[in-house]
């Protein structure tokens, strides 16, 4: 419940919606570095940002906005997240590598698990939307991380990529995270589904590996990123 006189979740994300779909730049970022300083990274990614995006993208498929102010909202917002993923990276903490599969551009829940791992003293490798199971193969063999985290939004991304994801499980630990991220596509994989929303996630993965080295699997209550 909010207290009286402070600005309500729901309220953060109607003065986002306010700004940024009118094209405004500036006062989009006003209202983000207010709800960071507000609520602090991990709350305001969890309960404001990421809802926002949610509803942004509601909003587009219903026809209540463009594509142009979708694209913009989303371009301030990740502006600013990527701002956050290199302003508290460790030095000497355990190493997630994090992907998207190939054809996958839901990028924004992984974004804030990177964010929320490294504000826990992790090391991030962060690889972005659409990245080929070549490129994980290769930054893995030469980084050998303790986690490679994979997010995908349908089931069959991540089947599709089942043998190389299986190959890759017997030297790195594997989790897949986001919507498509099923127990029958991770047994698939020889990986474990990464759940909780991405700042839980991230929460998750270190109270189960941290700084001690690698575990089986991370697990919560609902699938993360």
């Amino acid at each position: 419940m909010t207290s009286p006189g402070r600005t309500s979740p729901l309220e953060w994300r109607a003065r986002l919606q306010d700004t940024l779909e009118v094209f405004d730049e500036t006062g989009g970022h006003r209202v983000l570095g207010e709800v960071f300083d507000t609520l602090g990274v991990e709350d305001a990614l969890s309960l404001v940002v990421l809802p926002y995006l949610h509803d942004v993208g509601e909003r587009w498929s219903n026809g209540s906005i463009g594509v142009g102010q979708e694209h913009f909202a989303s371009n301030v917002i990740r502006l600013r997240l990527s701002v956050l993923m290199g302003a508290d990276e460790a030095t000497d903490g355990p190493l997630a590598v994090l992907a998207c599969l190939p054809g996958e551009r839901h990028e924004f829940g992984l974004m804030a698990t990177s964010i929320a791992l490294s504000r826990l003293g992790w090391r991030t490798c962060y690889l972005g939307a659409s990245t080929p199971t070549s490129e994980l193969v290769h930054t893995c063999r030469t980084l050998e991380p303790e986690v490679l985290v994979l997010s995908a939004h349908r089931s069959t991304a991540f089947a599709a990529q089942a043998p190389a994801l299986r190959r890759l499980a017997e030297t790195t630990t594997v989790l897949l995270a986001a919507r498509g991220a099923t127990e029958e596509v991770a047994d698939l994989c020889h990986a474990s589904v990464l759940r909780g929303d991405p700042v839980e996630a991230a929460r998750t993965l270190e109270a189960q590996l941290g700084h001690s080295g690698r575990s089986s699997g991370a697990a919560d209550e609902s699938t993360a990123v």
